[in-house]
């Protein structure tokens, strides 16, 4: 299992236009380019830039809230691997464990997880684009 710490992995948080985006994601780009067009001038770049390193921090602060969670959840699933169904520490532990699970949390995080992801490949490829010329 791969564990991701936000300080020493940067590569996860990597927004290179090569890296692939998800499929499906078609009209998210198309938002993101009438929200952030291309740029025309270093004002808009420099604006650009803060509103990514602002983004990028928050991205990576779900990104580490949710490996938390990930984390507990993949520690009650080795819990009740080593215990039969049948046992009624079973049955305590994994009430307990769902219980403790914030789905509906842990959903919104990661669509608003992915959500910057998106925002931020494209802008980066917007600064990239403005770079270049």
């Amino acid at each position: 299992r791969r564990r991701r710490n936000p300080e020493l992995d940067e590569s996860q948080y990597e927004t290179d236009y090569t890296t692939a985006v998800e499929s499906g994601d078609e009209r998210d780009q198309d938002q993101w380019a009438s929200l952030y067009p291309p740029i025309a001038s270093d004002g808009t770049r420099q604006k650009y830039k803060q509103e990514f390193d602002t983004d990028l921090k928050r991205y990576k602060q779900l990104c580490a809230e949710m490996d938390g969670v990930n984390d507990r959840l993949n520690q009650l699933s080795k819990q009740l691997d080593s215990i039969s169904e049948d046992s009624p520490q079973y049955q305590v532990r994994a009430r307990r464990g769902l219980a403790r699970d914030p789905s509906p949390d842990y959903q919104t995080k990661k669509m608003e997880t992915k959500t910057l992801r998106n925002k931020l490949f494209h802008i980066k490829r917007m600064v990239s684009d403005y770079d270049k010329v």
